[in-house]
């Protein structure tokens, strides 16, 4: 954590009096002061804070009925708030969600966690962008402090959430000429909301990824994200030539549906050479990519 000027440290500190003020006008032994910083790792755990992967976050406060305010950014990546110390508390904190891909739909006070959400941002025909690099982490407060002790440091670990996508269609110019239209892969599967709670929800997402072709005749996507498959989920990956479905791919070549794991990059590839179109899945670390895709 990064050492704090004098000055800095005095406005923080005069911020907290309002907050305390808030908290309760006339007495301030019921209150806690809690300062909060958040870490970022990856699928693995490996911590990625010093990585600047994180380029924004947000803190959340929600209480036993619902949605309470969000919290003040102090510096860097440190937060000061002051509430009652006998209140029930949860923080919510997304990392990296901007407004050119999600929108946090509106959260009036009293909204339950379970119905506050992210919402994937359409492109005008209707069809979502992939998302940004996204981060979450929630965890409940146990207020544990004695009757002398209203301070509490709390660090809030934030998980990578969106999941790793790249495809290739090979040969695909082969079996499908190209008539000058362009080609287009449109992934299915996924809802098109994130509660706070992390979970997917929502109507079918429909995302469009940058779609390239290539001298050897592959259509391809670079890396993109979107949100993850929950349990039991899947996705499918719909190829158009213009307004033309070509085909829509639901299994790998060992008939197991495809998946995005949030953390984790995957690779699909779909084989035209041959009379039944094979698909061939890899699943890798973040930010490793198999295919021959342009990063």
């Amino acid at each position: 954590m990064k050492h704090l000027h004098p000055s800095i440290l005095t406005a923080l500190y005069a911020g907290l009096i309002f907050l305390y003020a808030s908290c309760v006008r006339e007495d301030t032994s019921a209150c806690m002061q809690y300062e909060v910083n958040v870490r970022v790792v990856d699928a693995e755990g490996n911590d990625l804070t010093e990585s600047e992967v994180l380029e924004k976050s947000e803190v959340y406060l929600f209480g036993e009925n619902g949605f309470v305010r969000m919290i003040p950014a102090g510096v860097s990546s440190d937060y000061l708030f002051g509430h009652y110390k006998d209140d029930r508390l949860t923080l919510v904190a997304w990392g990296n969600v901007k407004e050119d891909t999600l929108i946090t739909a509106e959260i009036k006070p009293g909204t339950p966690i379970e119905e506050a959400r992210l919402k994937l941002k359409q492109y005008a025909e209707g069809n979502h962008l992939p998302v940004t690099d996204l981060f979450y982490c929630r965890k409940e407060l146990s207020n544990t402090a004695t009757r002398g002790i209203r301070e509490e440091n709390i660090t809030l670990v934030m998980e990578r959430l969106a999941a790793g996508l790249s495809i290739r269609a090979r040969y695909l110019t082969e079996r499908y000429a190209d008539k000058g239209e362009g080609y287009t892969f449109i992934v299915k599967g996924t809802g098109s909301e994130m509660n706070f709670m992390g979970k997917v929800t929502g109507e079918d997402s429909g995302y469009k990824p940058l779609t390239l072709t290539d001298g050897q005749g592959d259509a391809y996507a670079p890396p993109f994200r979107i949100f993850p498959t929950e349990k039991g989920e899947c996705i499918e990956v719909e190829i158009y030539r213009g307004q033309e479905k070509l085909c829509t791919v639901t299994h790998d070549e060992q008939q197991q549906p495809l998946c995005a794991a949030a953390g984790k990059q995957t690779d699909i590839e779909i084989d035209f050479r041959y009379a039944e179109v094979r698909t061939f899945v890899t699943v890798l670390p973040w930010g490793e990519v198999e295919q021959e895709t342009e990063m």
